[in-house]
């Protein structure tokens, strides 16, 4: 812990999902009472959990102890926390931080039998693709831009599938995987905070629905072109939509310009209408019922 700041780490499989969240959303409330900043260190293939651990470039380390083993060379220099989940994921520090390890401790535990914990819990566990963590925030955010919330959801779980850590080969972070120069020109700091990426995505699906002057479109083909944008780049869909254009196809029919763009784009598209649609299905369905 330097300063006022916490600095932590989730070392979990991509499987993980929402529990990813899980863990770092308890790190950040224990932050909280303790008048600190959250502040997640990203793992890089070049630099191993423990050694972020050991280097004192993170504090707390969220790992499955049954998965990743002690080194050798750390027994007897760190405490385990109880398991913070069934499949034996624990929080790991430093000896030399004993008494922030007692913190943690006492206030898991405490929290653990708070009125507030259980519903607390069943934001993130079980995991389901059918509810995000953040659907909150999704509805929130939703409304600045007229989309349904349940749509932004498709996207995220399209992008991240809810790992907040989540991190791309092409260096795109977090739950809706914005790319660090984009953060910077959308003036968001913390890519791995749920919330700022959450909104960092919302406001750029905004840009592109200025700047692409699709207003005069039925709705439906103008998320088409957003959402194509937001997988390929504004400039990219812009090219194909003249090159439909100049080959007599309708430049502001999604169905005449899918074509011209990349495979995994037109993929990309048909895959979030796809889930939205099967979610709004059985939400109408359950109201029938």
């Amino acid at each position: 812990m330097q300063g006022d700041t916490l600095y932590c780490t989730v070392c979990l499989p991509r499987h993980a999902g929402a529990r990813i969240g899980y863990h770092y959303e308890l790190m950040r409330r224990f932050a909280q009472v303790h008048e600190m900043v959250l502040q997640y260190v990203p793992i890089h293939d070049s630099v191993p959990a423990w050694d972020l651990l050991e280097s004192h470039k993170t504090d707390i380390l969220a790992i499955n102890i049954i998965r990743d083993s002690i080194p050798k060379h750390l027994t007897g220099k760190i405490f385990i926390s109880p398991q913070i989940t069934s499949m034996g994921e624990v929080w790991v520090v430093l000896k030399d931080k004993h008494t922030r390890h007692l913190d943690l401790v006492h206030w898991l535990t405490l929290f653990k039998q708070s009125p507030g914990y259980t519903a607390f819990r069943s934001t993130f566990l079980p995991a389901s693709k059918n509810r995000s963590p953040y659907d909150s925030l999704l509805r929130v955010y939703g409304r600045t831009l007229g989309w349904d919330w349940r749509l932004l959801r498709s996207v995220m779980y399209q992008e991240s599938q809810y790992r907040m850590n989540a991190r791309s080969a092409s260096h795109a972070v977090g739950l809706m995987q914005i790319k660090e120069s984009t953060a910077v020109d959308l003036k968001i700091k913390d890519l791995y905070n749920p919330e700022e990426n959450i909104r960092g995505a919302v406001m750029y699906f905004a840009f592109l629905k200025r700047n692409m002057h699709l207003s005069h479109l039925a709705e439906e083909e103008e998320i088409n072109f957003i959402l194509a944008a937001y997988n390929a780049g504004m400039k990219r869909i812009q090219d194909s939509r003249e090159k439909a254009d100049r080959e007599g196809k309708d430049p502001n029919v999604w169905s005449h310009v899918s074509e011209y763009t990349p495979r995994q784009t037109q993929e990309y598209v048909e895959m979030i209408w796809f889930r939205y649609l099967d979610w709004t299905n059985a939400s109408e369905q359950i109201l029938r019922d």
